[in-house]
């Protein structure tokens, strides 16, 4: 990988790594290309697609119930249970490792499984394997020789996934950002994700906006200088979006049913969402070496 070429007035701001052939890939549910999902995963990238969309592979009728039931808990609890922590704005159902350690992780797990579990409750092995793709993937690495499955601390294990719906800020839902820098946290106990070589993604898309909402990614993974520049060491976010405008970008529209595995690496957003909301529910995924693939939130 080369370094970013930048703009004149961005030299001095912005710096990392591209991808050669930066793009993404997108297919049938009937059609998935599996070798795709797991160059992703383990190297960050299937020749230089940073971002794999499977359309329609989740069964509408369960987004939409999964949705409603979203819908009606966090309209009786106020939102959700994340808090305003001064970052995202955002209703949310399950756990973030977003500016904790491992300790304080999995102390928000368990106080939020509960709410998860509720969320959960009317889908049955089918459902969260179309959600999901937990079998398929525990499948797909076990042929490797790779162990697949939730990140563990102590004697405790990472939150299945989380649900959310990113609230506009007036400027967009979610602000360009990356999300190894969060790892950071992780190392101050030893959490094993802070180990991590890659960290990638993965969503499903369970109700889509109607207009705007579009994933937007930039051909730009941000080294620790460019970090401390912005003040985002230990966060990742947020970018100035006027500042990414001379970097190559793409953006894609989510469909209900549509997952997507995506380098997390690399700067990426959702821009406003102008009619109608959106909610997707997701996890991240890392190698931490070349037996032991684990996942988290």
């Amino acid at each position: 990988m080369s370094e970013l070429l930048a703009e004149k007035q961005q030299e001095k701001i912005l710096s990392g790594s591209v991808k050669k052939n930066f793009g993404y890939l997108e297919t049938k549910s009937d059609s998935v290309d599996f070798s795709v999902i797991k160059n992703i995963i383990l190297h960050g990238h299937h020749q230089g697609n940073v971002l794999y969309v499977i359309r329609n592979h989740a069964n509408k009728k369960i987004c939409q119930d999964v949705s409603e039931n979203f819908n009606q808990m966090v309209t009786n609890n106020g939102g959700g249970n994340r808090a305003d922590d001064g970052f995202v704005l955002t209703n949310q159902i399950g756990a973030t490792q977003f500016s904790r350690n491992g300790e304080q992780y999995m102390a928000e797990v368990n106080r939020v499984n509960g709410s998860l579990a509720e969320l959960l409750a009317g889908t049955d092995s089918y459902a969260t394997e179309s959600l999901f793709l937990n079998r398929r993937l525990e499948e797909l690495f076990l042929e490797e020789g790779i162990h697949f499955g939730p990140a563990r601390y102590k004697n405790s294990y990472a939150c299945f996934a989380t649900f959310r719906r990113w609230l506009d800020n007036g400027v967009m839902s979610l602000m360009p950002h990356e999300d190894r820098a969060q790892l950071k946290c992780a190392l101050e106990d030893h959490f094993e994700i802070a180990d991590a070589m890659t960290v990638t993604a993965f969503n499903v898309c369970l109700e889509a906006a109607q207009g705007g909402g579009e994933l937007k990614m930039w051909n730009l993974d941000p080294d620790e200088p460019c970090r401390a520049r912005f003040g985002v060491t230990d966060t990742g976010y947020p970018y100035p979006p006027h500042l990414l405008q001379g970097v190559e970008s793409f953006s894609v529209q989510l469909n209900a049913g549509d997952i997507y595995f995506m380098n997390a690496c690399h700067l990426h957003g959702v821009s406003s969402v102008s009619q109608g909301s959106r909610l997707t529910a997701g996890r991240f995924i890392g190698r931490l070496n070349n037996s032991k693939v684990v996942y988290w939130t």
